[in-house]
């Protein structure tokens, strides 16, 4: 009978005439809208985040499985691990820094428990493309790792860009900051945000935090070792965890808080790594600044003037004590103009000086009051006692 068959009654139909002819008297529109042009801001955001598709990259550290497969209690966890008896364990990002596949990235991701390195490695572009990649070196203290991609025949490296490098100088509190990283699968990490703090002194030795830059994005842990972009498209930072005082915690990003370790720091220590081949932060046990950063803390242009300086080197502004500065007598007020005869006249001179002597007994020059001395220094692994956020 028809009153069974539904679909014939006439009564869906006057109500979905009805339905329509409510709609319309009530203004609603029968198509959709157009959707509007994207605004200047968004087109420029949208240009920042195709640049680094082949620039930014994941780094997936695996872990042996003897079982050939990973195990979440008794389930099976699905795995797509390209190296047969290994599963993936820990996944961050790394920026691509040359075209002959060097990338650099934060150490703790590459770090199993108990602080070994792992024996597989490899990264993927955004477009799936994959390259297994070695560690050249690390440095624990300012959580920064080297990593070279492994050549394979029938692989090229076109699927990877090198990123532009910007000045940290050039910053300003306010400035517009993305954080770009890429965590593993099809999430995508691009933040925006401003800089909240600049570092306020380059070298790091005795002021971890100080020494970063402090932007207002939150960022997803997949994105730690990523790069930290400015307006124009140039890598100012390396994105990083907050400072902790033991090198093989991985702590969480913070929701409020995104650091950057200095483009030109991580260029400067990862140069002296990738020729070294070290995984050990040297220690001396001072800290320097520039006259620059000196003259600024001073805030006085006639107690600046009045200090008797050297004709280049690097101001001591700290020493830890018991340290190898301290045994040979360094103060607070010296000046470091060589480390075994390599002149000191930046800061990355001498980052880099420590690795390249690490491990060795070197004359260091100081300059005290007008006068110049050349003690014997050893250059020593840092104790975790000196570390500090």
């Amino acid at each position: 009978m028809c009153l069974l068959a539904l679909p014939c009654s006439p009564l869906f139909g006057l109500q979905s005439a009805a339905s329509a002819a409510d709609a319309q008297a009530q203004g609603a529109p029968s198509e959709p809208e157009a959707i509007s042009a994207p605004s200047p801001t968004e087109v420029a955001r949208r240009k920042l985040a195709q640049r680094f598709e082949r620039s930014v990259v994941s780094v997936t550290t695996y872990i042996k499985v003897p079982e050939g497969v990973a195990y979440d209690g008794r389930w099976q966890v699905a795995d797509e691990s390209p190296f047969p008896g290994y599963a993936r364990e820990i996944v961050a990002s790394a920026v691509v820094l040359d075209d002959a596949g060097t990338l650099i990235c934060a150490r703790t991701p590459l770090l199993l428990d108990g602080g070994s390195f792992a024996d597989k490695y490899d990264i993927e572009t955004n477009g799936g493309v994959r390259f297994e990649v070695e560690v050249l070196g690390s440095e624990p203290t300012i959580n920064l790792a080297v990593l070279r991609v492994k050549e394979t025949p029938g692989q090229s490296l076109s699927d990877l860009s090198p990123v532009k490098i910007g000045s940290v100088g050039d910053l300003r509190v306010g400035d517009d900051l993305y954080a770009i990283g890429d965590p593993f699968g099809a999430a995508r990490t691009f933040a925006p945000g401003v800089v909240m703090a600049l570092p306020q002194v380059a070298c790091y030795q005795a002021d971890l935090t100080g020494s970063y830059i402090h932007a207002s994005m939150a960022v997803s842990p997949g994105a730690i070792g990523g790069a930290i972009v400015n307006r124009d498209g140039a890598v100012v930072g390396l994105i990083v965890p907050p400072p902790a005082a033991d090198p093989l915690t991985r702590p969480a990003p913070e929701s409020f808080t995104t650091y950057g370790m200095q483009i030109q720091t991580a260029l400067a220590v990862g140069e002296a790594l990738k020729q070294k081949r070290s995984n050990i932060s040297p220690f001396l046990g001072f800290s320097v600044m520039t006259l620059a950063e000196l003259k600024a803390r001073l805030g006085d242009d006639a107690k600046f003037t009045a200090i008797v300086k050297p004709p280049h080197g690097l101001y001591i502004d700290d020493v830890f004590n018991p340290s190898p500065a301290s045994k040979i007598g360094v103060q607070v007020g010296d000046f470091i103009m060589e480390i075994n005869g390599s002149k000191i006249q930046s800061v990355v001179d001498f980052q880099q000086a420590l690795y390249y002597f690490a491990g060795t007994q070197v004359p260091i020059r100081i300059f005290r009051s007008g006068k110049e001395m050349t003690p014997m220094i050893a250059i020593e692994s840092r104790p975790a006692s000196a570390n500090r956020n």
